[in-house]
């Protein structure tokens, strides 16, 4: 096999936090507001200050994650209290039954692996071993 392997020379104490929301489509509202506004919630995402990547997955025809990579805590919290959060926000308070939303914040405590080319966390720390 002829492939690269990164690891990260992470700094003592990273500022970057990698944050994991999921989206599950309790009914057809919620099924029919998942489909209809997921591209616009990965790009606003992508486009808010401080967000360095976002990876979006489907897990059924239900259910989205997204895992998002922010350079800080405080760009993150910038984005909650933004007018994109605000909207996404909307359709759950009028509908507080059709989704099932989670989400958790990590920051990185070692170097994940990366092979042929960095991603995610690596993409902010190019200092490779």
């Amino acid at each position: 096999m002829n492939y690269s392997v990164y690891h990260l020379d992470l700094p003592e104490h990273p500022d970057a936090v990698v944050f994991v929301n999921g989206f599950i489509a309790r009914d057809r509202p919620g099924f029919f507001w998942l489909w209809k506004s997921l591209l616009w919630i990965r790009t606003v995402t992508e486009q808010a200050e401080g967000c360095v990547q976002v990876k979006a997955g489907i897990c059924g025809l239900n259910e989205v994650v997204m895992v998002s990579y922010w350079s800080s805590g405080s760009s993150l919290k910038g984005f909650f209290r933004g007018e994109a959060h605000r909207k996404m926000m909307q359709f759950i308070s009028k509908n507080p039954q059709s989704l099932c939303l989670y989400n958790e914040t990590y920051s990185p405590l070692k170097s994940g692996k990366y092979i042929n080319e960095p991603q995610g966390i690596a993409t902010m720390y190019r200092r490779f071993q």
